[in-house]
């Protein structure tokens, strides 16, 4: 049997060990180690390779040491015994340096507690797919032994290490929001492939496909979807959080029948502008022209994005936005300088002046969201 082959056997038999986070992303483990003897051990993959690493903190820096295979045993530096768990435990007990800097492991670092074992988790039927992995439902065991329906997004195949850390990059955001009209995280299972993301399942689907099949929805419910939305907004902008991707077919409708904001694969945190060289696969319809020209995304490119979504509502989703006109030439009415769409007949007043401001073309002028609730 070749050492990755082993390294994968030895990470599942790691499980019972709370030092063993599995495929948790090296940034994320790197936050997690404080203080001198801090220390984890992870599965990582070099050369294209599965390997078993120990990453631990000694004088102020971390170290990241690769666990080695041969002849039915498992080493670090000069210690060699039959099973890593048995390895790690002597030298945490003896105090055995693993480096000759004297790098010592005297503290393990348990698994966070929204880190979720596979075994806690069946996954059921498709509901959706995205760039990088597929939306099922599912049931998510908890540790009072109850089980709850969920949403679980799962890495598709056997992705690169980058791919698996932009995957998690998603969750680490989410673990910070609390707000009705977001979609909750309950939690992530990296322990093994494919890489799973727990979340609370909105049963009623997207708002988009909600509104598609169901035509008569009356006003009064299209204005407390687009407040659900908005409130979502507010929180987010408070919290520095630019989403990017604001559209009908990124809300969820909760069990209260209630707009949610999810999917944050393109959301940034802790910045008030970002610039990007390209705009590949970006859904030019929902874009605000500082994004078209610039490549520049801020809170009030959402407010702009926001403004499309009232359209998207209020048109019950009959077509995407600009019906009628191709790409090129939805850019063109975008970048116009001149009110790019005009809401649909029946929108009330007060939502028509909202989703006018939402367009101005001025950023600076345009209002933030704490001035469109």
């Amino acid at each position: 049997m070749k050492e990755e082959e082993f390294a994968k056997k030895a990470g599942n038999a790691l499980q019972m060990n709370e030092w063993y986070h599995g495929l948790m992303p090296r940034e994320e483990i790197e936050e997690m180690l404080h203080a001198d003897g801090d220390f984890i051990v992870r599965r990582t993959e070099v050369g294209g390779k599965t390997r078993l690493v120990v990453s631990v903190m000694n004088k102020g820096r971390i170290r990241h040491i690769l666990l080695m295979f041969a002849d039915g045993k498992w080493s670090l530096r000069n210690m060699r015994m039959g099973s890593i768990t048995a390895l790690i435990l002597e030298h945490v007990k003896m105090k055995v340096p693993v480096q000759g800097d004297g790098t010592l492991l005297t503290h393990p670092v348990p698994r966070p507690d929204y880190y979720i074992l596979h075994d806690h988790v069946v996954v059921k039927d498709q509901i959706g797919s995205g760039a990088f992995g597929d939306v099922h439902i599912g049931v998510l065991k908890q540790a009072d032994g109850s089980r709850v329906d969920v949403a679980i997004k799962r890495l598709k195949g056997l992705m690169t290490k980058r791919q698996r850390s932009v995957f998690m990059k998603e969750a680490k955001l989410m673990r910070r929001f609390n707000h009705p009209n977001i979609v909750n995280l309950l939690g992530v299972a990296p322990q093994e492939d494919p890489v799973m993301i727990i979340l609370e399942l909105c049963p009623n689907g997207s708002l988009n496909k909600k509104l598609k099949s169901n035509p008569n929805i009356p006003i009064s419910k299209l204005v407390a979807y687009a407040t659900d939305a908005a409130r979502g907004m507010v929180y987010l902008s408070m919290n520095t959080v630019i989403h990017r991707d604001i559209a009908a077919r990124n809300c969820l409708i909760g069990k209260k029948d209630e707009a949610k904001i999810s999917d944050f694969g393109l959301s940034v945190a802790d910045q008030d502008t970002i610039s990007v060289d390209k705009l590949r696969q970006m859904p030019v319809r929902w874009l605000s022209p500082e994004t078209l020209r610039l490549g520049q995304f801020s809170t009030k490119t959402d407010v702009w994005s926001f403004g499309v979504m009232l359209w998207e509502i209020f048109n019950r989703c009959k077509s995407d936005p600009y019906p009628g006109l191709t790409n090129m030439q939805a850019r063109g009415k975008i970048l116009s300088r001149e009110t790019p769409m005009t809401a649909p007949e029946g929108t009330p007043q007060v939502i028509s002046k909202i989703m006018t401001l939402c367009f101005t073309q001025e950023p600076a002028n345009r209002p933030n969201f704490c001035g469109i609730v």
